[in-house]
């Protein structure tokens, strides 16, 4: 063996270590976020959920589910700090923090109000009266909304009682859940009460001001038969607070956009273990009422199919050409039309000196000349007034009728031959 082939021979194991760092290097390691989310306690379970979920689909995203924390604010607070990556919050929360963005409203939680069946018929305000009303702890979107419903219709003679846990058994359950058949043991003994009738959402009705009155809610339906036929024998027109899936502002463009597509990958599994789930919704979702801006990755992601600038570039190129090719056939047609116009002036002119030489050709008689003379000149007067006025045009057509012209008057002022120097042209 050669000194060369005994040093490749020697170095051989470096050279396999390098290739292979650098084919793990070209290979894409899955991006791991961590989830970060507090009460309810549907928020954990949806993180455990997407971190599942996660781990069983092949996707460019990884997600891990977090500690808990005490509240949706400690949890913006963690994200914001760089501890967390993603968090689960009520689109409800308070706009605290102007580095958060939404990645997408993950499912609706529901607003439902329970009431006791002697209550059968009574509007929302009867109901409240005297009576004993669980929605949650001070900060919860229910006790919040209910607040504000309380000085919107002025129900400040309208006393009622707060307890703190529905084991008590309250007159009134007024709370927002996820559409779950398995809430319905909670409502056992109670029924759902209606915002209004289900024709009226999106004309105007309670539901509808209440949305407007409070941005973070949206007119909802609880469809017939959700929780059976004796809890939804018909629908229920309420409200809905979205839970939104949010991050920092600073994540990478790429990284949420890869992020929304392994939501939509992981769909049909996220779907059949919970069926609120909006993955049918990652392009269509409203942005105007969501408390945080969405991140420019989600919106990547719903723009991704809309056409390019060559796109829309060659639509407009479409019809600026057919507008172009509208005008010059117009302006052709004008043209040949006016054309047309100046062609038959100048044969009424050619027509009349042709007629005044036939004229002259009649008779030699010195005042039929003189006639015939006048006649021509003011032809030729004419036929510049109109070139003038551009009824005429100063082409080959004008230079030959004035040349006819010109000969018709020449032969006006030339006297005709006598017959006798006809006949001897030597005299």
């Amino acid at each position: 063996m050669t000194a060369a082939g005994a040093c490749l021979f020697a170095r051989a194991p470096l050279i396999g270590l390098t290739l292979s760092l650098l084919l793990a290097g070209c290979s894409k390691t899955p991006a791991t976020l961590r989830i970060v989310s507090g009460p309810p306690q549907t928020n954990e379970q949806v993180a455990e959920l997407l971190a599942t979920a996660s781990a069983e689909v092949e996707t460019p995203v990884r997600m891990t589910a977090g500690v808990a924390v005490a509240d949706a604010q400690q949890a913006l607070s963690l994200l914001a700090e760089g501890k967390a990556d993603l968090a689960i919050v009520e689109n409800s929360v308070s706009y605290r923090e102007p580095a958060v963005r939404t990645v997408i409203p993950l499912y609706p939680s529901v607003l439902h109000i329970g009431v006791r069946p002697e209550k059968r018929g009574q509007t929302f305000g009867e109901v409240l009266r005297g009576a004993t009303v669980f929605a949650g702890d001070e900060n919860a979107p229910a006790r919040l909304l209910l607040n504000r419903m309380t000085s919107m219709y002025a129900w400040s003679g309208i006393e009622f009682t707060f307890v703190d846990s529905v084991d008590s058994r309250p007159d009134v359950i007024f709370a927002f859940a996820p559409i779950a058949p398995r809430s319905a043991p909670l409502l056992e003994g109670y029924e759902l009460l209606s915002l209004g009738r289900v024709e009226d959402v999106g004309s105007g009705s309670v539901a509808d001001g209440l949305s407007l009155v409070a941005p973070f809610l949206r007119p909802f339906v609880i469809p017939e038969g959700t929780y059976g036929q004796r809890l939804t024998p018909t629908p229920i027109a309420t409200v809905a607070v979205d839970t939104l899936l949010v991050v920092r502002a600073d994540t990478p463009r790429i990284v949420v956009y890869d992020l929304v597509q392994a939501l939509q990958t992981m769909g049909p599994l996220l779907v059949a273990l919970r069926p609120d789930i909006a993955v049918d919704e990652l392009e269509t979702f409203q942005i105007s009422h969501l408390t945080f801006p969405v991140h420019a990755g989600a919106l990547a992601f719903r723009a991704r199919n809309d056409p390019g600038f060559a796109e829309r570039a060659s639509g407009i190129f479409e019809v600026v050409t057919t507008v172009v090719a509208a005008l010059v056939t117009g302006l052709i047609a004008v043209a040949r039309f006016l054309r047309g116009r100046r062609k038959g002036r100048i044969d009424e002119f050619y027509a009349g000196a042709l007629a005044i030489r036939a004229k002259l050709a009649q008779g030699s008689d010195p005042q039929q000349r003189a006639e015939c003379m006048t006649e021509a000149r003011s032809l030729r007067d004419r036929a510049f007034a109109q070139l003038i006025d551009e009824k005429l045009s100063a082409d080959e057509s004008f230079r030959i009728l004035q040349a006819l012209v010109h000969d018709v008057i020449r032969e006006c002022e030339t006297p005709p031959a006598e017959p006798d120097a006809l006949a001897d042209p030597t005299r």
